[in-house]
């Protein structure tokens, strides 16, 4: 697990491809801060799925790294077919869209423009080419060229605002939903989502297989927006997919959009992905533009759980630096902007989201700095990262398949304890993660889990703890330190066994005093900027060298 000092709580999704193909460049993408590998199933292969499979394995194993995959699913697309390679569309010339050959314009699709009105639009090849309907008759369309260029053969359509029939997942999807729940593959992205039905028949399947598989809805049409609230509580998370998004709608009502769906998400506690032309100069360029950097920047104040790179990573000649741009401007920014709001409604389960609210109060009022999550089914990690508490939270989980589930939301870093049961104790998970040196001994944690009878029994234990075991305690001057036990470093025992020295004060760093100390000794240790607890209750004097830690907030020393 790598430091997570040295990584933003906004997590990083990079896609796939033949730029950072290689394992080196994708181990120093993870330790730059990559959570997730996107494979576009667009433009790839099942042995890149089986190859990044491999690299997840590799790095769990010989890096002790978390990193997920998520397997983004082409889905349904309408195309125009042509009796060429090509056709000039020429603006206010009239042309024919219809399903038999004789039509300017052929759509593969039967029954499909019933749903097609006068004055709606029709697009084409991602918005370059755009046309209204004048008529409509059967299964044939009369629309005018708003604007003029080449249309490709098999060229992208849209119909905004109109729900096209097209089901969800086409073959070549299906077989990608199976490869991912035999793999074990974290997340699933659908494609052009338009209402809640889709998802949950694609859950469904999931179930049927007996996967585990999340399921990320990509919000890339006007149905999505119109049915957002039922996508949301359908999802495990949200993609705001800005490229078709901007297609279906006017450009200037997406940046609007992007915050609409990331703050009604959280009132469910859904993790959100802020996706599409993050870094897109970066493709060819080392550097960023103001204009991306100011992007990015704005997608972290909105909230979103995590920011996704592209063709940056995929087919960039900067995959590595991308990643790099990423991650420093999100610690600049987290760091300028520490404290993010907890949703100002929320819909989910109010038990659990209660004991997170709880969870963000002691975390903060306390100044605790870390919690500890024990979660079965990520459930706790997700409700705790949507109130956004302003400390790292450490998932502790005995699933794999969980831990790379919860990777992907904010501020969340998993942690997994392979021999996890219903027995371990609190003191057992703090001491695991203190020899992993994801926590360090005398910190303060929030922990939060079930009943102590069984962890995986619902968030119901909300518990403030120091980590370390707790050698004394007493009336404590000056501030919170660490050191070793002995000379140089912290003294434990009764003032008399130093008193008769005089140049005593001088030869620790800090002090715990057992026994009556008299204020003189007292204010002559604190002035001159050491620490003491006095009046300490001794319940195990460490030998010397030991690790120690004094919390001078309340007054207790921890090895």
């Amino acid at each position: 697990m790598e430091k997570i000092e040295n990584l933003p709580g906004t997590k990083i999704v990079a896609t796939f491809g033949p730029a950072c193909k290689d394992e080196n460049t994708l181990l120093e993408m993870v330790r730059n801060g990559v959570s997730c590998f996107r494979l576009n199933t667009a433009h790839s292969t099942p042995e890149e799925l089986e190859y990044l499979v491999s690299i997840r394995e590799k790095f769990r194993k010989d890096h002790s790294l978390t990193v997920s995959i998520m397997v983004d699913l082409k889905g349904p697309e309408l195309r125009a077919i042509l009796n060429g390679d090509g056709l000039q569309i020429d603006e206010g010339k009239e042309y024919k869209i219809g399903e038999e050959s004789g039509s300017d314009i052929r759509v593969e699709v039967k029954g499909i423009l019933a749903i097609v009105k006068e004055n709606d639009r029709i697009l084409f090849m991602d918005g370059k080419i755009s046309t209204i309907v004048r008529k409509v008759s059967g299964s044939m369309c009369t629309v005018v060229a708003e604007n003029s260029g080449t249309l490709r053969n098999r060229a992208r359509m849209n119909i905004p605002g109109r729900f096209i029939p097209l089901g969800i997942l086409q073959e070549r999807d299906k077989m990608y939903l199976d490869m991912s729940i035999q793999n074990r593959i974290e997340f699933v992205a659908l494609s052009f989502v338009q209402s809640r039905d889709e998802i949950d028949s694609v859950h469904d399947m999931i179930i049927q297989k007996g996967g585990d598989t999340k399921i990320v809805a990509k919000i890339e049409t006007q149905q999505a927006m119109k049915n957002l609230h039922d996508i949301i509580q359908a999802s495990d998370s949200l993609m705001v997919a800005r490229g078709d998004l901007g297609v279906e709608m006017p450009l200037h009502e997406v940046t609007m959009s992007q915050k609409k769906i990331i703050r009604d998400s959280h009132s469910y506690g859904v993790s959100t992905i802020v996706a599409t032309q993050m870094l897109e100069s970066m493709v060819e360029n080392e550097s960023a533009t103001r204009a991306e950097i100011s992007d990015v920047t704005n997608a972290i104040l909105d909230d979103a759980d995590a920011l996704m790179l592209s063709e940056e990573t995929a087919i960039g000649k900067f995959p590595l630096e991308a990643v790099k741009t990423l991650k420093n401007t999100a610690l600049f920014v987290e760091a300028n902007s520490p404290v993010y709001p907890e949703p100002e409604d929320f819909y989910g389960s109010r038990i659990t989201y209660s004991m997170a609210r709880a969870a963000r109060v002691i975390a903060q009022e306390s100044r605790a700095h870390r919690i500890v999550a024990v979660t079965g089914s990520g459930n706790t990690a997700r409700m705790l990262s949507s109130v956004r508490p302003g400390c790292a939270i450490i998932g502790v989980t005995g699933s794999t398949v969980t831990a790379g589930q919860i990777n992907i939301l904010r501020d969340v870093r998993p942690y997994v304890i392979s021999n996890f049961t219903k027995d371990t104790s609190p003191e057992d998970i703090l001491n695991e993660l203190v020899s992993a040196k994801v926590l360090n001994r005398g910190e303060r944690v929030v922990l939060v889990s079930g009943n102590q009878g069984y962890m995986f029994s619902g968030t119901s234990r909300v518990s403030l703890l120091n980590v370390g075991k707790q050698v004394a305690r007493g009336y404590p001057g000056g501030d919170s330190c660490s050191g070793k036990a002995g000379k140089g470093g912290i003294f434990i025992g009764n003032f008399s066994q130093i008193s008769s020295d005089k140049e005593w004060i001088e030869k620790y760093s800090a002090f715990v005093l057992s026994g009556r100390v008299e204020r003189s000794v007292l204010k002559a240790i604190q002035h001159r900027g050491k620490t003491y607890i006095s009046n300490a209750i001794i319940f195990e004097t460490p030998p010397d060298g030991a690790d120690l830690y004094i919390d001078a907030e309340i007054g207790s020393v921890f090895r």
